[in-house]
């Protein structure tokens, strides 16, 4: 969240907006948002509703739940869903048409659209 926060003028100043879409509770992420001093707005997907619309939601396997639960991460409490679902990170550019122009999504969760490269093609697209 705070590569995303450091992009995040860059990315008003070409005239986009950055929506972050978690699954977390609000009060959650009102909490991490404030601790991080994040400025950008952080939508509630319930269920992972929108996730699983965009065929970017998973469920987590028990073994790893057992390892999230060991450090004390119940995604269960924290989402407020019991069915350990997770969104795959993903990041969309759509434009102001509606039209989507650009689609970063990886199954691996460690590998995340870094938010230079966000800035870069919102610089290309602009420039185009």
């Amino acid at each position: 969240m705070d590569a995303l926060q450091d992009a995040y003028s860059d990315i008003a100043a070409l005239g986009a907006s950055l929506v972050v879409i978690s699954p977390e509770r609000p009060e959650r992420v009102a909490a991490m948002a404030a601790k991080q001093k994040l400025t950008f707005p952080i939508l509630w997907d319930e269920h992972s509703r929108v996730a699983e619309a965009f065929g970017l939601a998973f469920t987590l396997p028990d073994d790893l739940r057992k390892v999230y639960s060991g450090f004390g991460n119940d995604l269960a409490v924290a989402n407020g869903d019991p069915s350990w679902r997770l969104p795959v990170p993903a990041r969309f550019v759509v434009d102001s048409d509606g039209i989507v122009r650009s689609v970063d999504a990886d199954p691996d969760y460690t590998r995340r659209p870094e938010p230079e490269a966000t800035v870069a093609f919102l610089r290309k697209l602009v420039a185009a």
